[in-house]
């Protein structure tokens, strides 16, 4: 078991972990309903407080049922909301932003998607800085929104305020989280194939992980 760096709940919680990849989703403000949220961090105290440390394994499959209700509610466009691939200018700014990670934070990005009201990475860090993952994130979100909202001629906030973030404990969930990302514009009728997706980017040496897709 690597060694724990940092855990918080607030409202989602957040374990993060010393050299281990890392599946983050940031979402549009609003994509969720409230009651939604709720209703999932009360099923998660509930469920917290009824395992003690060796039942750990059910309370991460509880977090995938729920990831999976999020993305339910995510694949479902609310076309009040920004959307953030009807325009290429506006879907530049923020897989533009993605080299960001990369180049000044140390962050090897294995695979990117932008959704019209969300967006998935697959990142490690390659300095050992994942301690630094959820910061790096906020300063991610901010400089897409002030972007964005500057494209678009709007104000106010854009991104909900917590990512969905979980580490891959294994090199095989590593591979299903670049398929899962690769397929997502697929799985939500927006592309017939992973690669005809512009706004998809997966890094050479994870081809291997989609070959059967």
């Amino acid at each position: 078991m690597p060694s724990t760096i940092r855990f918080t709940r607030r409202n989602l919680p957040h374990w993060i972990v010393a050299d281990r990849t890392y599946f983050v989703t940031l979402r549009l403000k609003g994509t969720i309903p409230r009651g939604v949220l709720e209703e999932m961090r009360a099923e998660r105290e509930k469920t917290r407080r009824a395992l003690n440390d060796t039942q750990e394994s059910e309370y991460q499959e509880l977090l995938r049922r729920q990831f999976k209700r999020m993305e339910a509610c995510l694949d479902r466009v609310d076309e009040n909301t920004v959307n953030l691939v009807k325009t290429a200018t506006v879907a530049r700014v923020v897989m533009d932003a993605v080299p960001w990670l990369e180049e000044k934070r140390a962050w090897q990005v294995y695979a990117s998607v932008l959704m019209p009201n969300h967006v998935h990475l697959l990142m490690r860090n390659l300095a050992g800085r994942s301690g630094d993952l959820l910061d790096d994130l906020a300063r991610f979100r901010n400089f897409t929104a002030r972007e964005v909202n500057r494209c678009l001629g709007r104000t106010g906030a854009l991104w909900a305020r917590e990512d969905f973030d979980h580490w891959c404990r294994t090199q095989s969930k590593v591979e299903g989280a670049v398929r899962y990302i690769a397929m997502n514009p697929v799985k939500a009728g927006l592309a017939a194939t992973w690669n005809a997706w512009p706004w998809t980017l997966v890094r050479s040496e994870w081809h291997y992980a989609l070959d059967t897709l």
